[in-house]
């Protein structure tokens, strides 16, 4: 490297993939991460950011986000949101209110959008149509996709709709030629629309509802019949939102058997429990839904031991004013949290369950970037790597307030929570993005990733 300064020196606690080296710092030059140096051995830089006390995480990859489920949210919010959370890299779903990106065509137009719009870095998913149509898998693989989104539950009939056995055992067979993993939100679609039917006629309309309307077994015979399938076709497979320790215990069986298999749950199913829908109302509603108080205390076990593969946001950021049907069933499902996510899960997980911050970086960052193609790029400091860090300081506390959310939605289920950390800065390739008050990051700074399928 010659004479030439280094970009950047940040000093802290940094959080490398086996281990935390305090006090020590991370060199930067192009965006890359060139250096990683203890004791007095740090060469000179353009800038230096002393984070001491601190701990240096690689950026946060949220690899469940809907930026575009709700039209006025757009990258124009949501990437803003994350990049005050920490989060630098977002995998971004492909079901929008504008057309689900099924086609060459549609991945283009949203590349496009993320190259003029967001402020963080973007990978994609696509998807399939409801009849197939698999002739689109491969031009989507070759435009950089890291994977596909389906479904088992209509959530939607054209946006989100569901995928039946018999396209769904052609499908996972051609994606998985392409190597690249296909996610599913695994829901039984005929009792939860028997039992919201049936609820309905009796008036039971109430918050709580909406659980009693989605009992574990609609979530656990999805999982058991995607899990099968997936044991007799070679094809990667990703479980989004699981939120019942049965379910694990069927992913860790069948990954005994040889399948390969990716969990992950999100911070409401960890935080939140059945108990809280009459205080939150539809602010709660989400699907899967919210599980007992000792369905809930499985799931911090199984986590802690290592069954949980990722924790992701589901980012839905439906807006204020959706949420306000008394009856329970006439509002739509999601809640927004890709600004909320990193904070909740360093205190829960690290200031108060006394969890390896190395531990917490394999769910929050390393994993989903290895499962969704755009490791060693990101998910960890390294050299090579890009230069993505989330500074949190755990001296801070952090009290969540909705108004000041950067989603459109205008809302979180945790308002008025505080956190036993903030963070104080994000960084994206180098440069500041956030600065603990303010997002820096212009409209276009953030990229489209595209998925290294050779690297895995």
């Amino acid at each position: 490297m010659g004479s030439n300064p280094l970009d950047l020196i940040i000093k802290g606690d940094l959080v490398l993939p086996n281990d935390v080296a305090a006090n020590a710092s991370v060199g930067v030059k192009d965006g890359v991460i060139v250096g990683l140096y203890q004791n007095g051995d740090v060469p000179p830089a353009t800038k230096t950011i002393d984070a001491t006390g601190s701990y240096v995480f690689p950026g946060m990859v949220d690899a469940h986000v809907h930026s575009y489920s709700l039209p006025k949210e757009t990258f124009d919010h949501a990437t803003p949101a994350a990049a005050a959370g920490g989060v630098t890299t977002i995998i971004e779903m492909p079901y929008d209110r504008i057309g689900k990106v099924c086609t060459e065509q549609l991945f283009e137009e949203k590349i496009e959008r993320v190259n003029t719009r967001a402020r963080v870095d973007v990978a994609l998913l696509g998807t399939i149509e409801k009849e197939g149509k698999l002739k689109n898998v491969a031009p989507l693989v070759r435009k950089g996709a890291c994977g596909f989104k389906l479904s088992v539950t209509e959530a939607d009939p054209v946006r989100f709709p569901r995928i039946d056995d018999d396209v769904l055992y052609e499908a996972l067979q051609e994606i998985g030629s392409h190597g690249v993993p296909v996610g599913f939100h695994a829901e039984n679609d005929p009792i939860l629309t028997h039992l919201i039917k049936k609820f309905r006629n009796e008036g039971k309309t109430d918050p709580k509802a909406h659980c009693d309307s989605r009992p574990p077994i609609t979530e656990t015979l999805s999982v058991l019949k995607l899990l099968e399938m997936a044991y007799w076709i070679d094809v990667e497979l990703h479980l989004y939102h699981i939120s019942h320790p049965r379910s694990i215990q069927l992913i860790e069986m069948y990954k005994e058997w040889g399948v390969d298999v990716t969990v992950e749950t999100c911070p409401h199913y960890l935080l939140l429990n059945y108990d809280d829908m009459d205080r939150l109302k539809a602010f709660a509603k989400i699907n899967p839904p919210m599980r007992k108080k000792e369905e809930v205390e499985a799931m911090w076990d199984l986590l802690e031991c290592g069954y949980i593969d990722m924790v992701t946001s589901d980012h839905g950021p439906w807006a204020y004013d959706d949420k306000q049907a008394k009856n329970i069933f006439d509002n739509p499902s999601g809640a927004p949290g890709v600004e909320t996510i990193f904070p909740l899960m360093f205190s829960e997980c690290v200031a108060k369950r006394d969890m390896s911050p190395v531990f917490l970086a394999e769910l929050l960052c390393e994993n989903p970037a290895r499962r969704f193609k755009v490791f060693p790029r990101k998910g960890q400091i390294a050299l090579g790597a890009d230069a993505d860090f989330a500074i949190i300081d755990p001296s801070i506390q952090w009290t969540i307030r909705a108004d000041e959310m950067r989603s459109y939605a205008g809302w979180t289920p945790f308002d008025g929570v505080t956190t036993d950390c903030k963070i104080t800065q994000t960084i994206l390739r180098g440069e500041t993005i956030y600065d603990g008050k303010a997002v820096l990051a212009e409209p276009g700074y953030g990229e489209f990733i595209p998925a290294i399928r050779e690297a895995q």
